[in-house]
Order: C-alpha cells, then structure tokens, then sequence
C-alpha cells in the first residue's frame, strides 16, 4: 500500500476541479500566529475582545489592537509578510487551471499575494487587507490607517465622517460577507473534490462548504498538523506541514517536475 501522499495523488490526480479550503494552519508558516496553538492568538488576547459591539464601545480596545497591528501581533497586516511554499503551490493549481476557488478561513491576504486574483478567493471571514468605516463605509488599504496610527492617531477615526474604524475582518457578532459566501458556494459548484490545507474544519458556517462537499459524494484530502473533524470522513489525512508536502503533490497532480 502507497504513503498517504501517494493516496492524495491516486484521488486527485484524475480531478478536473479542486476547491482548496484553508485554514490558519496554512499562514502559520509565514509566521503568522494561529488561533488556538501554544502560540496563539487567544493566548495573548481574550476572545471576547473580538465582538463587535465590545469593539464599538471601547476605545481602550481599539488603541490596542491598532497598536498589536502595528507591533506585527495580528495576522500579518503588515506588508512585509510573505507567502510560503504552501500558497505558492495553491497558485500553481491556478495557473494549471485545476482550481475551481480557494475558500479561506484565513484573514491576512496571502493567497492574493502568491498571485491569485480576488475572483478565485472567497474570504470568509473578510481580510486585513482593507479597512472601513463603520458609519460611512469609506474604505482604505489598511497600511493607509496604520500610517495614521504611527502618525499619532492611536484611534484612527474616519476623516469623512469622524465614524470609528475597523478592518475588513469579521469579528463575532458580524455576519460573514454575502458577496463571499456567493463566492464559495460557486467554487463548491464548479468543484470535483476538495483538498483542506492547514484547517481542523471545526469553524462554523465556514466548515459548511467541506460538509456540503462530502454530502455531495465529492472526495476530500487533508493536510494537516493534528486532527480535523473529517478525518474518519475524508479519502486520505496527510499529517505532515503543508510546506513539506503541497508543493511536490500539487506537480504531480498536474503532471509537472521539479520543485516549486
């Protein structure tokens, strides 16, 4: 019987369309900390503080938060970033034209920086990349505010309108962007399998779409670092970093040589 790896190539090689889905385990290897881990984010900050009407109310909150961006403490809205092996390969499927759509589970915009176009991106819980206003709804590059931060506004309010600003990422209490959601139940659609890259699929609505798949008989492949909550339901689990695996199972996948 072949490795694991050799199992994911056997169930996708044969796809014509692959839904990637991923998750924070994906950008942990940008350096960007998870949620969750011994490093993670709600380790150093209380979940709590991510709800929007906590957020609306105290301005103490947002002084941090503007300040823990500007210190590098979330999700990489800093431009200098990068992305790793793992979104590398995920492009590479693009560009074979073996990608139906990415659905993202992750906030920092890497998949846009590998070279994918927000048309083949579904980011569910929005992004870092943007900010808004939440009385007007002018919209800027986030570093555009974070220089307003560094510039003395610890917290930034909009110059249209005077209304408080926030990223594009979805805090609790928001809902998730309808223009998304439309946006991965089409990649689910156009979709032959899916293949989960650095996510325990334990977040919901977010984890819908890989169940949607599954009721749909469309295989799915994991790669990821501990257990997911389709482990005993999917075609194959490789429990190894996405870096170490992606890049050579996407070639040969698509039929290529040579590394990424």
């Amino acid at each position: 019987m072949g490795s694991d790896v050799d199992i994911a190539v056997e169930v996708l090689r044969p796809i014509e369309q692959i839904l990637v889905f991923s998750g924070a385990g994906l950008s942990t290897e940008s350096g960007i900390p998870d949620f969750r881990g011994p490093d993670g984010l709600w380790r150093k900050v209380d979940p709590d503080d991510f709800n929007i009407t906590r957020y609306i109310e105290s301005r103490d909150l947002r002084v941090r938060g503007w300040r823990m961006h500007i210190e590098g403490e979330l999700w990489g809205a800093r431009s200098d970033v990068e992305p790793n092996r793992g979104h590398v390969a995920i492009t590479r499927l693009a560009e074979a034209r073996r990608l139906s759509g990415v659905v993202t589970q992750n906030i920092d915009g890497l998949h846009h920086s590998s070279g994918l176009d927000d048309a083949m991106v579904a980011e569910l819980h929005g992004n870092v990349r943007h900010s808004h206003c939440l009385s007007c709804g002018a919209r800027w590059p986030t570093e555009t505010v974070l220089a307003w931060v560094e510039a003395g506004e610890d917290d930034p309010r909009c110059p249209e309108c005077g209304g408080i600003v926030k990223t594009e990422t979805v805090m609790f209490g928001e809902t998730l962007p309808e223009g998304e959601l439309r946006k991965a139940s089409l990649f689910l659609a156009m979709c032959d399998a899916v293949l989960v890259v650095g996510s325990t699929v334990s977040v919901w609505p977010a984890a819908d779409v890989v169940f949607r798949a599954l009721q749909q008989d469309k295989p799915v492949v994991v790669i990821n670092k501990g257990e997911t909550e389709v482990d005993h339901l999917a075609s194959v689990k490789i429990d190894e970093a996405i870096g170490d695996v992606l890049p050579g199972l996407v070639e040969q996948i698509i039929g290529g040589a040579g590394d990424i």
